[in-house]
């Protein structure tokens, strides 16, 4: 949905660019009818350049602008996403799933045996206290997903 707005709001920003270039031209195009010298026309068609490259800019900077508010939803929308999820298993009382089976024995990361030397590094736990490292819920027992 959001792709969708981002599309909407740079066709809007395209078309009002259009526009002024348009606008440009037709007074460059009057400048030039009512000047008197060359140089008069030169400096109409200097102007009329500086119009149309100051539509041209504002139009790649809405465009960005755009484009980052369209970044700023989809972060917001996946922190909010993940913060749902984080509640899931292992979050508390009434757990429900492979976390409430989880016991502090098996989250626990063993001691490393007296022989290792200093550079030894015990790997990583797989679960903690709150359950699984990675976000995704295990599927239920019972139910078919196909």
């Amino acid at each position: 949905m959001q792709a969708v707005k981002e599309k909407v709001k740079d066709a809007m920003s395209t078309a009002k660019a259009k526009a002024r270039e348009q606008e440009a031209k037709a007074e460059e195009k009057a400048g030039k009818a009512t000047a008197s010298s060359s140089a008069e026309k030169e400096l109409v068609h200097q102007r009329a350049k500086a119009k149309v490259a100051a539509a041209k800019m504002d139009l790649h900077q809405e465009k960005a602008i755009h484009k980052e508010e369209a970044i700023a939803q989809k972060l917001h929308h996946g922190r909010r996403h993940h913060q749902h999820h984080y509640g899931g298993y292992g979050a508390g009382p009434g757990v429900v799933g492979p976390a409430a089976t989880t016991t502090a024995a098996t989250t626990a990361v063993p001691p490393a045996p007296a022989a290792t030397t200093a550079a030894a590094v015990p790997p990583p736990p797989t679960t903690t206290a709150a359950g699984p490292l990675h976000h995704h819920h295990a599927p239920a027992a019972n139910r078919h997903y196909y």
